[in-house]
């Protein structure tokens, strides 16, 4: 993105020192229409947020368009479901929300598979470590890891996609950080980049959305590395419990409205394409929705999680 904005700092003092500009008002005539927002997951409840759109210059609206007179209905396989209907692999959803002000909205989407996951494993590697054994459990670890885990692609038949999530955790008393993800180390990461975003630095911010276009019907394994980790203890006791340090990996199947909602947002955020349609270089980029009203997405997936512990691994470079 450096190398964009510098271009756009070249480009713009030109715009502004030889253009002219006039009072333009379009007269926009444009009725807001209902908007759907929801993430249905698998055998969670399902929520809906439903708004209403509003034009650039509606002021009041962009701060508050709820929607308080909504009536919203959820079909699961053409049947209508109460608000205790949790949703399943393979369901196919129909929400419709109904206004008296806006009119009617809907979208349909089906809850995707999970995929499976193993031959998942670590190696890490110390960096730098200090450690004082002289004040029961006193220690700095800095260290490198790499993950690596193998991922069945769902049914051959179809276009499959998924979202990688992860966090860490620790006991109180210590600090622990897995590090910075290398996005480098994983290029199923970039597959939705070109050679624009790469001469631009949009490379930079990557999303862990990806598709089974490069294993359909076979398996693909992430090859996930990590930098810059670290591990901090400060104890006047030894406690082993205080080593017991994890990584919690999220897999998730989605569906292609939260496939192609992700790539939009990111292109709008990151991408760098956004900036030159606003400068009248570039065609805009059209936002990305499966309702009816053009308005929002609705979305679906299944997860499959997995905890990697550290434990060993500090123990044994502590000793």
């Amino acid at each position: 993105m450096a190398i964009l904005r510098r271009l756009i700092s070249l480009i713009l003092p030109s715009i502004l020192l030889t253009g002219c500009y006039e009072i333009f008002d379009p007269g926009l005539d444009i009725a807001p229409v209902l908007c759907i927002n929801s993430i249905i997951t698998a055998g969670e409840p399902i929520e809906v947020d439903v708004t209403r759109t509003w034009t650039f210059d509606d002021q009041t609206a962009e701060y508050d368009h709820n929607v308080s007179d909504a009536r919203v209905t959820v079909y699961a396989n053409g049947v209508r479901q109460g608000e205790d209907y949790v949703p399943a692999e393979g369901d196919v959803i129909r929400i419709v929300a109904e206004s008296p002000v806006y009119g009617c909205a809907e979208a349909e989407v089906k809850v995707p598979v999970a995929a499976s996951l193993d031959n998942i494993s670590y190696t890490a590697t110390v960096t730098d470590i200090w450690k004082d054994d002289r004040y029961g459990m006193c220690a700095d670890l800095d260290f490198n890891i790499r993950l690596r885990m193998t991922i069945h692609d769902v049914d051959i038949a179809t276009d499959d996609y998924f979202r990688l999530d992860y966090n860490w955790e620790h006991p109180s008393g210590c600090k622990f950080y897995i590090g910075e993800l290398d996005y480098n180390s994983e290029p199923i990461f970039k597959e939705h980049m070109g050679a624009f975003e790469t001469i631009t630095g949009s490379d930079d911010e990557i999303l862990t959305v990806f598709s089974d276009r490069r294993f359909a019907g076979n398996s693909y394994t992430l090859d996930l590395f990590f930098n810059r980790g670290g591990y901090r203890v400060n104890s006047s006791s030894y406690d082993e419990e205080m080593l017991d340090c994890s990584v919690n990996l999220t897999l998730s199947t989605v569906s292609h409205s939260y496939y192609a909602g992700s790539i939009y947002n990111w292109q709008r955020e990151m991408g760098g394409i956004d900036d030159l349609s606003d400068l009248g270089f570039a065609q805009p980029i059209w936002g990305y929705s499966n309702v009816s009203t053009g308005a929002g997405v609705v979305a679906a997936r299944s997860c499959v999680e997995y905890t990697i512990s550290l434990k060993d691994f500090i123990k044994s470079a502590l000793e």
